[in-house]
């Protein structure tokens, strides 16, 4: 109850809270069932770790354990089990852990690149995406590794220059009874059964100016989805809800946001969770979803706020996840931009080293928004990053054996 209240306090301190700065970088973040705390993975060492903190950002602890690389943490209904992706840049495996003893269990044998793993409602199943031979395609399998499904057939093609690496979960309906996804092109949003992958239902409006990803459930069972719109001199988000299956428009639940996504909502639906590189450097932030915090999130990086539990948690700006001073400054001139070494995930922004001194003013163009640049940099590095990997997988495809595997 301390520990919530303390939370709850410092939550309270601003409508957008900054609850990582360590100079690393944090990504993908991820809600507790009960919303008191927040997963998420912090590169370190050339790989990621997963952490556990509490929605403040204080009690801060390891759950990675060992010489391993974990992604995209999805808690167990229960909250008592993490699912991560493990592995290396050419193959992953779908693994559990034990929250509280650190317990690990791989559940899946794909001998292929799966990732994003996503829990049913009831805690029996998990859907998961896997690259292989350069295709994509979405699998569920139930959680002791039994009873595996394809549910896509070639959701996304290299053949078709379409984005082979998984961005977002696939995400179960309250009921169990469907998983939404984005297709293969990014830009539009379907649902489909989640026991055989049958009746593909599309949900999001069109919008030639946009692309339309990153689906999640609400606890009402409405479906929201983001919409991120890259134009000359300006960019935007919107996240919209929908109800799968009726005739109203799409209602929006934010507009014209400087935040790229995914998102994540509280159980509660009274907060956001993202990690954004808009303070220079990828972290981790909480938002509140009242008047002034819809507000804050039309705004650029000066309308954050620093958590007071940063300090108090022993993780201040400068400090690593290992407690040792960091340095992340760019040398004036330098271009933003993944360092030698740096761990790349598939699906998250690569990191971006922190701006020289002085305001944006000083070194930007007039008229040209930060945001604008920042998403057009990432765009640019994700490019040549998809185009390494794919180079990469057809090399070793070419001198493996003809099973392919």
């Amino acid at each position: 109850m301390g520990g919530l209240a303390s939370a709850q306090v410092a939550l309270a301190a601003g409508p957008i809270l900054q609850v990582t700065a360590d100079g690393t970088s944090s990504v993908r973040p991820s809600w507790s069932p009960d919303g008191t705390h927040i997963a998420f993975q912090t590169s370190q060492d050339n790989a990621y770790r997963i952490y556990v903190m509490a929605a403040d950002g204080s009690d801060r602890r390891l759950v990675s354990q060992g010489s391993v690389d974990d992604r995209h943490p999805a808690w167990s209904p229960d909250g008592k089990i993490l699912a991560v992706d493990t592995g290396t840049d050419l193959k992953r495996e779908v693994a559990l852990i034990d929250t509280t003893t650190g317990a690990r269990t791989q559940i899946t044998s794909m001998d292929a690149f799966a990732s994003f793993p996503s829990w049913s409602p009831d805690g029996n199943r998990l859907s998961f995406y896997v690259y292989q031979k350069g295709n994509l395609d979405i699998f569920t399998v139930s959680m002791d590794g039994s009873n595996l499904v394809k549910m896509t057939q070639t959701l996304a093609s290299e053949n078709k220059s379409q984005c082979t690496f998984a961005c977002h979960a696939a995400t179960w309906s309250p009921d169990g009874s469907r998983l939404a996804y984005a297709d293969g092109d990014q830009t539009k949003v379907f649902t489909m059964r989640s026991d055989d992958g049958t009746d593909q239902q599309k949900v999001s409006h069109d919008d030639p100016t946009g692309r339309s990803h990153f689906p999640l459930y609400l606890s009402d069972g409405r479906l929201a989805y983001v919409t991120e719109h890259i134009n000359p001199g300006q960019s935007w988000t919107d996240i919209w809800a929908v109800t799968p299956g009726g005739s109203q428009a799409p209602a929006a639940l934010l507009h014209d946001v400087q935040v790229q996504g995914p998102f994540e909502f509280s159980p509660d639906g009274q907060r956001l969770l993202f990690s954004s590189p808009r303070n220079g450097n990828l972290d981790i932030y909480v938002a509140t979803l009242d008047a002034a915090g819809k507000d804050a999130l039309k705004k650029l990086s000066s309308e954050t706020e620093r958590s007071p539990a940063l300090a108090a948690a022993g993780h201040p700006t400068g400090l690593s996840t290992t407690g040792q001073p960091t340095t992340v400054q760019a040398a004036p001139g330098a271009a933003a931009g993944p360092q030698p070494g740096t761990a790349i995930q598939p699906g998250a922004a690569p990191p971006i080293a922190s701006a020289p001194t002085g305001s944006a003013s000083d070194i930007l163009p007039a008229g040209i928004s930060p945001y604008v640049l920042a998403l057009g940099g990432l765009a640019l590095i994700w490019i040549v990053v998809e185009g390494v990997m794919i180079a990469r997988r057809r090399t070793r495809r070419r001198s493996t054996p003809s099973n392919g595997q």
